[in-house]
């Protein structure tokens, strides 16, 4: 270790003027140290508020002294796990770069595939996909523990689980047959398409990977989805004749509403839409669950969800996001050669998996600095879909489902202004409440 500490001083000064060994995987290693402090401190600014005694202003006539110290407690318990599973992760995802186990191990499956060639696929091509499948192996291995832990242990001790051991290595065994068909021949076209593409490598790579992205996303809730969880059609005759008026009110292009037995998970709630011109309607089990008798919560809820879908949200988080994409795969293909990057991280070879893995590293702090202005955006979308349901009279039902939302799921009561700035995609619940009365307050005074 001491070896490799004075290995790392010298090379970060030696090569300030040696363009040829630039340091770049001391400055991701710095870079990454930098994001994880930062993320560690905010864990901790957000731990002080579950030391609260009190409950928010906004929530003393709907929270039970019994229902926020459990909350208090869950938001503890989780953000102590958090911190543990980061440092752990992070740790070990450094540790394999600074020493160098990942040239090795792509030495190591170099050599192989040179012992065992196939004739179908280039060497370097089979050489990726075996390397690409000890990565996979490596990664669900590392975070199998932490998994385990979350879902038979905090989420067992708080009465969220619902998921058995066997349903647990079904599922696991599901995603890693999911992963393999899906991702094989993905990593396949896609080395063809870096391999061929010559001067013009961004414009394919990107028009590649947004294509398969998009196709993903159409097939996710039709094909993937039903792999784990069976959707059935709402037999509550009377809230779906209400959920078919209010989507004849907006123009909503409703197709069909599904029941999606998520109970069998988690006790967690949800409801979301999916499609592009057709547009569908899931509801968790347990959401219905949590508001039976309360019909117009549940019209609230999807009264936002049908804002999002008026005023073109998705479409335009996808114009950003292809948008992102574009400008990704413009820089890789500007540093794809650079032979430089490859040897600072210990690489004799300019494979093109190697290059796309070292890009996404350099891209860490950038990363951080996208991530804020999404959440920034996500968030005003949030609040321009409530007030759509505002507008459709919803605001007093909204503000219940909200609550009941959070009190289910046991949400932070007391979120950190900068934790939340900073992790957050949605609004606060007490910036959600506040906007929604100031609007019932407007309405009342006018």
């Amino acid at each position: 270790m001491l070896d490799w500490l004075r290995s790392f001083t010298t090379r970060l000064i030696v090569s300030r003027d040696d363009q040829e060994t630039k340091p770049y995987l001391q400055y991701v290693l710095l870079f990454q140290a930098g994001v994880t402090i930062v993320e560690l401190y905010l864990d901790w600014r957000q731990r002080k508020c579950y030391e609260y005694k009190s409950i928010p202003k906004e929530l003393e006539k709907h929270v039970t002294p019994e229902k926020f110290e459990k909350a208090q407690k869950y938001g503890k318990d989780k953000n102590t796990f958090s911190i543990w599973s980061q440092v752990v992760q992070t740790g070990v995802h450094m540790t394999l770069f600074a020493t160098y186990s990942l040239p090795s191990l792509w030495n190591r499956c170099s050599q192989w595939m040179q012992k065992h060639t196939l004739p179908i696929f280039p060497q370097e091509l089979q050489t990726t996909l075996l390397y690409s499948s000890a990565l996979f192996v490596g990664s669900k291995l590392i975070s199998l523990p932490f998994r385990i832990y979350n879902t038979f242990v905090l989420e067992q001790k708080y009465d969220f689980n619902k998921t058995t051991w066997k349903l647990f290595v079904k599922d696991l065994f599901t995603e890693s047959v999911l992963s393999a068909v899906i991702g094989y021949p993905s990593l396949i076209g896609l080395w063809y398409v870096l391999e061929t593409s010559g001067p013009r490598l961004w414009l394919y790579f990107w028009l590649f990977t947004s294509s398969l992205s998009v196709l993903l996303a159409l097939l996710y809730p039709p094909l993937i989805m039903p792999l784990f969880n069976k959707f059935q059609p709402l037999q509550d005759e009377k809230l779906r004749r209400e959920i078919e008026e209010l989507a004849n009110q907006v123009g909503f292009p409703l197709n069909k509403i599904y029941v999606m037995d998520g109970s069998k998970r988690s006790s967690h709630s949800n409801a979301f839409m999916y499609g592009i011109w057709k547009k569908g309607i899931v509801l968790y089990d347990s959401l219905l669950e949590q508001n039976k008798g309360h019909d117009e919560r549940i019209l609230a809820v999807l009264a936002h969800e049908m804002g999002h879908w008026k005023m073109r949200h998705t479409q335009k988080m996808l114009v950003i996001g292809l948008l992102h994409s574009l400008a990704l795969s413009w820089s890789y293909g500007k540093i794809a050669n650079n032979e430089s990057i490859y040897r600072s991280f210990g690489f004799q070879t300019k494979a093109h998996i190697i290059g796309l893995l070292l890009f996404s590293e350099l891209l860490t702090p950038l990363d951080s600095v996208l991530g804020l202005m999404m959440n920034s955006i996500s968030r005003r979308f949030e609040y321009s879909a409530d007030d759509y349901a505002k507008n459709l009279g919803y605001s007093s039902f909204l503000i219940e489902a909200l609550i009941t939302l959070h009190l289910e799921n046991l949400s932070t009561m007391y979120p950190d202004p900068w934790y939340s700035l900073y992790h957050n995609s949605h609004p606060t619940l007490t910036e959600r409440i506040n906007a929604l009365e100031n609007n019932l307050e407007t309405k009342k005074n006018q």
